[in-house]
């Protein structure tokens, strides 16, 4: 039997939180940590994890101000899902940059229901 590893791409602080049983529920799948230095072109995700509400703080420091390094990086989340990929959360990202709220506001309210505590939408 051939194993196929689905790559999952954990986004946030808190991947210890977390069990490998519980992501292991998702089998077979690979947990790919996006870290601050960005994507490997290696890796074609079929889901993506939020592993807390305030996710956006560990890649831009101007949140606050600015949504344009989380649209980059949610960008390159879709750039880099597989092709098959069925995944609520990339389904929630692609929404969300096909129609970008007005403020900044907004956009930080959307990016935090992509947390899903129980690990149940990837």
């Amino acid at each position: 039997m051939v194993k196929t590893y689905r790559f999952i791409a954990l986004l946030g602080d808190g991947r210890e939180r977390y069990s490998d049983k519980e992501l292991n529920a998702e089998w077979p799948t690979e947990p790919i940590v996006i870290d601050a230095f960005g994507f490997s072109d290696v890796y074609r995700y079929s889901g993506v994890v939020f592993l807390n509400e305030e996710w956006f703080g560990k890649y831009s420091k101007n949140w606050r101000n600015d949504t344009t390094e989380i649209d980059k990086l949610l960008v390159n989340l879709i750039k880099y899902s597989a092709k098959e990929a069925h995944s609520e959360n990339l389904a929630k990202i692609k929404s969300y940059l096909a129609s970008p709220p007005e403020t900044v506001e907004e956009a930080v309210a959307l990016w935090r229901t992509f947390y899903d505590p129980s690990l149940k939408t990837i």
